[in-house]
């Protein structure tokens, strides 16, 4: 695409603020166990690991899409009961599923119905949806993450795969959120796609939200990460500051025994 592979990633302008989010002990039978770690504002937190250490399955939970056995969870300080999506996005959690075309959006649906979904009940006065509320909205969030299209009401479908994942991202941006769960944010799109979609995650940490990404690309976590969380068959062996990461640091703790838990 023209560029030096070091121009992929984009020069940081987070500021890491207060804490956001604090997992204490977290676990699901059969899935993970003593996942404890936290989040502040304006911080990316790369999560990591080899496939099925169960990053994906943390996430989910924090979501409400699947419970939690046992563990707390603390937003701004306050415990928090996560019983569903719906009720993790009135607290102010946001999640970007791995598949996006299964998970993250309706297809046959245009570009501006599937970026304003969230918002529906806020763009509606007695059962009616105002349109052209709807469509202001949803061309502001399209040209916010740079989708490339004709126009809103392009199907979905006819999008490549870095502006379809540039969609599901504007559409967690209808919400009113604190914190946003990227799971595998760039997969399956193309590398200038993928510089992209670092840019806006890179922006929204600036703008003050906590990020979680997942991710199994080895580049990505050390590129965009402010400090990494590695699992291992479903428990965390090692929480690194970025100064602190290498590449051979990450696998020998995805392929490790040991278990660490964070301090602080």
């Amino acid at each position: 695409v023209g560029r030096e592979i070091t121009q992929v990633y984009p020069t940081k302008k987070n500021k890491i603020g207060e804490k956001l989010l604090e997992v204490r002990n977290l676990g699901k039978m059969g899935y993970y166990a003593d996942i404890s770690f936290t989040l502040h504002k304006g911080e990316i937190l790369g999560l990591t690991g080899l496939v099925g250490a169960g990053r994906t399955e943390v996430c989910q939970s924090l979501f409400g899409i699947t419970s939690y056995d046992r563990g707390e969870v603390y937003l701004k300080g306050q415990q928090i009961s996560i019983k569903n999506p719906k009720s993790a996005m009135n607290l102010g959690i946001g999640y970007l599923p791995e598949d996006r075309q299964l998970q993250g959006l309706v297809l046959d649906w245009g570009i501006g119905r599937n970026i304003t979904l969230p918002a529906l009940k806020e763009l509606s006065n007695k059962g009616w949806l105002n349109e052209k509320k709807e469509s202001t909205l949803a061309k502001k969030l399209a040209e916010k993450v740079h989708v490339k299209a004709t126009s809103i009401f392009d199907l979905v479908s006819s999008l490549s795969g870095g502006n379809q994942q540039k969609v599901a991202v504007a559409k967690l941006l209808t919400a009113d959120l604190d914190i946003i769960i990227l799971d595998e944010p760039t997969k399956g799109v193309d590398v200038g796609a993928k510089s992209a979609i670092y840019d806006i995650i890179n922006d929204l940490a600036a703008q003050g939200y906590g990020i979680i990404m997942i991710s199994s690309e080895m580049p990505e976590i050390l590129g965009m990460s402010d400090r990494i969380v590695v699992m291992r068959e479903g428990r965390i062996t090692k929480v690194l500051d970025k100064k602190d990461a290498t590449q051979e640091v990450i696998l020998e703790a995805a392929m490790s025994e040991g278990k660490e838990k964070e301090v602080g």
